[in-house]
């Protein structure tokens, strides 16, 4: 055990073992030190840990493992406010620790912190994930579970799905080789569910919400199974199975009733409204868009922007431009503030209609908003604005772009799988 930790703070200081070695022992002798193949001689291990700063005495592992579990599991299981009051024992107990595993497992906990913290820290998630990446050789089959488990939240809150699903997939194969409670495999299952939406694979979505789902009930955690219900709802919304897609949300709302979540409550109505809108229920839309922002009333103004563009477009469909304009520079305030790509290129567009500034919309359209939308694998919002912009097209007599947008936007739909 000694000779691991040596070892991880020899390549953490960025020591060469030649380094670490000279006035002390011969090289080869500390190799077989690190690697635990030598009867190490007290002297020498006080002397090799003086040179690197740290004590050569251990603390009880069991002990410090099971506090370390113990918090990750309350960030696991949402309990984010005791997480972080128990944050500061574990904090303190930890600046007495100096074998490798317990810190890699401390390291790979605090970048979870940091991402699913009301303040969320995306930096210094990346510092951790990128000094973990270079002693990747030194993670046991767990860590590296944990480790691909977070990076993936990781690059999924830096909307570079593609990577969070590499990721993600990575943690599912160690999940058969390591032992970790069922509530972790469910959130796995859950995280696939969501990397999948975010690409249109529905299948792949109902597949692994399914899976989450039934380790939810099992453990009465009705918070995570509304998750799951609100995914599987705006699946069969996009592929419009629309009655099926009322039926997951209202089994979420029957779920929301057994906590309290204002969050959770304002992500339904917000996906009510969407799923009214689609049927083209403008009103009605409207009244649960306002229920939405009334449960996110006290949250970050962050949670708002999506909500706020959809009641601008409902007003827009309404003809009620004066009011689409109102929400949009709401909305706009909030962006530039907490910019996000993706609404900036939706916030352009309305506002472009609203004005109907129809050549600058064309060129908008084409030039930067269509291929976004294609490269970032938005299939949705692709197949949506190609179609918008073929009516434009067809609008303005150029008949053979139009027929060219038309087909890019019914093959986009057709990728919704």
């Amino acid at each position: 055990m000694v000779g691991q930790r040596i070892r991880y703070y020899r390549k953490t200081k960025g020591l060469t073992q030649e380094e670490l070695a000279q006035g002390i022992c011969s090289v080869s002798y500390l190799s077989k030190i690190e690697k635990g193949d030598a009867k190490s001689s007290e002297e020498v291990i006080n002397l090799l840990c003086e040179k690197l700063g740290i004590s050569s005495e251990e603390v009880d592992s069991n002990e410090i493992l099971e506090m370390l579990n113990e918090w990750n599991m309350m960030m696991v299981n949402r309990r984010f406010d005791e997480a972080e009051e128990f944050f500061e024992t574990v904090r303190e107990k930890m600046q007495h620790v100096s074998e490798p595993e317990l810190i890699l497992r401390y390291e790979l906990f605090l970048a979870r912190k940091y991402i699913v913290s009301n303040e969320q820290d995306l930096t210094h998630t990346d510092e951790i994930l990128s000094k973990i990446k270079e002693l990747q050789e030194q993670l046991t089959q767990e860590l590296k579970f944990y480790y691909n488990q977070i990076l993936s939240m990781y690059y999924y809150f830096k909307t570079d799905y593609k990577n969070a699903l590499s990721h993600l997939q990575e943690a599912e194969k160690l999940m058969s080789v390591i032992n970790i409670e069922d509530m972790e495999r469910a959130v796995v299952f859950y995280q696939l569910a969501l990397c999948f939406g975010q690409i249109f694979r529905i299948s792949s979505v109902n597949y692994y919400a399914y899976k989450a789902i039934n380790i939810f009930d099992k453990e009465y955690n009705y918070s995570r199974s509304a998750d799951c219900q609100i995914l599987l709802a705006i699946s069969n919304r996009r592929v419009r199975n629309y009655v099926q897609a009322e039926y997951h949300l209202n089994q979420a709302l029957k779920y929301s009733k057994t906590f309290k979540d204002d969050f959770t409550s304002g992500v339904i109505f917000h996906n009510l409204g969407f799923l009214a809108s689609c049927r083209n229920e403008h009103q009605k839309s409207i009244q649960f868009l306002e229920k939405s922002l009334s449960f996110k009333k006290d949250l970050s103004d962050v949670t708002k922007i999506a909500t706020i563009f959809l009641m601008a477009s409902e007003y827009y469909q309404l003809e009620d431009y004066n009011s689409s304009e109102k929400w949009l520079t709401q909305g706009q305030k909030i962006l530039n503030e907490y910019p996000h790509h993706e609404y900036e290129y939706h916030y352009r567009i309305l506002m472009l209609k609203i004005k109907k500034d129809h050549d600058e919309l064309i060129s908008y359209l084409a030039k930067e908003a269509v291929p976004y939308f294609d490269k970032q694998h938005l299939l949705e919002s692709y197949a949506t604005y190609s179609e918008l912009l073929a009516d434009l097209y067809f609008e303005h007599s150029q008949y053979k772009k139009a027929s060219l947008y038309y087909r890019v936007s019914n093959n986009a739909r057709k990728n919704i799988l």
